[in-house]
């Protein structure tokens, strides 16, 4: 496989990468929206504790989605700082990587993407295998869930 076809698949990689993020944060901002709205809307009934419920599961699930909102964006900001150029010898965020059990993309965790009737896993350098792959090198060996796994190229 020639370079060039290296860095395209990289970089539809990262492209699905960031739509998938993209999406993520629209559907988290429109829920906030919703509650919002909810909130500006409903009325006090006569049933005070009906509405004081209402009111705090509303509350709960704003802050949850919230919390969902910035995670989302720091991700983002994360996948944002990839160079795609550049190249290493050892396994970094962005490095594309080639081991006889698939080939991962190190960005984010979004799972296994098709391309051109290939397999590829996107996953975040914090999952348990992105952990044990970062700093490897080509030829290098490890060990996870009872799965040998070689790294036989990076690009």
């Amino acid at each position: 496989m020639t370079q060039q076809n290296k860095q395209k698949i990289k970089e539809e990689l990262f492209s699905a990468c960031r739509l998938q993020i993209d999406q993520r944060i629209q559907t988290i901002e429109a829920r906030l929206n919703s509650i919002n709205e909810s909130k500006n809307n409903e009325t006090k009934s006569s049933a005070g504790d009906k509405y004081e419920t209402g009111r705090a599961m509303m509350q709960i699930e704003e802050e949850k989605s919230s919390l969902q909102l910035m995670e989302a964006k720091k991700v983002k900001s994360e996948l944002q700082r990839i160079d795609l150029i550049k190249s290493s010898d050892s396994v970094q965020q962005g490095s594309l990587i080639w081991t006889n059990k698939g080939v991962y993309f190190i960005a984010i965790g979004i799972g296994k993407i098709k391309l051109g009737g290939a397999s590829y896993f996107c996953i975040s350098p914090l999952s348990p295998i992105g952990k044990m792959l970062m700093n490897k090198k080509q030829g290098d060996q490890l060990l996870f869930n009872g799965n040998q796994f070689i790294i036989e190229e990076i690009y």
